[in-house]
């Protein structure tokens, strides 16, 4: 009987590897592979919007869905609103243009890793005054100076430093100077312009580009941003707001 056994188990065992050296059987073992769940595949969390008189969106996104702008959405081309500005005081300025930025991510730090969206989208409003109005994640700042720059300036005066942030995984306390203050990276990243609307400086549909945003003493605030191709780099510099302190006129 025992013999009998042992015959049976022989046969099972060479129809076994039959089936696992038989044409087709390479693809099926690269097809479980890739139903396996990829534990490093995480999204990147969408910002919320939080309720203020001037928005009136709170749509979530992500980076598989269409872009949505959450803050900001009730300034309008043509309108007057009123900002606050710490030297002028409170200023009613007249909204001459629009700019929607896509914030983009990478899911690796892999070179040939796409970038995509993160479904973030951001507001820059071009003020008479030559100033910009511009909201980036809970961040509103009004700029009032704007610096052209050459990619020799960059990379002189910004890159090391955001390259030092990066590092950190944007953790690290940076700081570095620039006419007319000392300054502290809060974030850095990446955007495409995906509509300009109306009357803007430097600003077109589709241009890609670098961003640093910095803060300084009294309020102060620089954003940098550095273009691949499409736009005018260049380093803007005013003050930090609050999402209240922008009202209609």
């Amino acid at each position: 009987m025992s013999v009998c056994f042992f015959f049976i188990s022989v046969i099972f065992f060479v129809i076994g590897l039959v089936v696992l050296f038989s044409p087709g059987s390479e693809s099926r073992i690269q097809s479980l592979r890739a139903a396996a769940p990829n534990q490093f595949s995480r999204p990147r969390p969408v910002a919320a919007s939080s309720s203020a008189p001037i928005s009136a969106s709170n749509s979530m996104g992500g980076n598989r869905m269409e872009p949505v702008l959450k803050k900001l959405t009730g300034v309008n081309i043509g309108q007057r609103i009123k900002v606050p500005h710490p030297v002028k005081g409170e200023l009613t300025v007249h909204v001459l243009g629009r700019i929607l930025y896509n914030e983009l991510w990478q899911q690796t730090r892999s070179a040939q890793s796409p970038w995509v969206t993160t479904g973030n989208q951001f507001a820059g409003f071009w003020l008479d005054g030559e100033m910009m109005l511009l909201n980036w994640l809970n961040r509103f700042y009004l700029l009032d100076t704007n610096d052209p720059l050459s990619d020799s300036d960059i990379a002189r005066d910004f890159a090391p430093h955001a390259k030092k942030f990066a590092q950190s995984d944007q953790s690290a306390a940076v700081y570095f100077a620039y006419p007319p203050a000392s300054w502290k990276i809060d974030d850095i990243g990446k955007f495409q312009i995906t509509s300009v609307e109306g009357a803007t400086l430097h600003a077109r549909t589709g241009a890609i580009g670098r961003f640093i945003h910095a803060s300084g003493d009294g309020g102060r605030a620089l954003v940098l941003e550095d273009y691949e191709g499409g736009g005018e780099d260049c380093a803007w510099i005013g003050y930090q707001l609050k999402e209240e302190d922008i009202k209609p006129a």
